[in-house]
């Protein structure tokens, strides 16, 4: 597995300007084949400041394919501010 943090040594990636090619195809492999979902307690997860009971248990129970529903949405009931605990 090839990473190119060093190949940006220099350049921004904003400027959408590149010098060479390559692609960031791989950069999803670890994160797929090193997941912690498995291992996560979904019934002792704690929200702090959310408005809906049980908003932020719903919202780590996301599956990677559904990590781009809106729905469930997890929202503070009093600032903008969350704290979650994943056990």
């Amino acid at each position: 597995m090839s990473h190119c943090h060093d190949e940006h040594a220099g350049h921004s990636h904003g400027d959408g300007h590149h010098d060479h090619e390559h692609d960031h195809s791989d950069d999803i492999t670890p994160a797929l084949q090193h997941s912690l979902y498995e291992h996560v307690q979904f019934d002792d997860i704690t929200t702090l400041n959310e408005s809906e009971r049980d908003s932020g248990k719903a919202v780590v129970k996301k599956t990677w394919a559904e990590r781009l529903q809106v729905e469930p949405e997890l929202a503070s009931d009093a600032d903008e501010q969350l704290i979650v605990n994943i056990p």
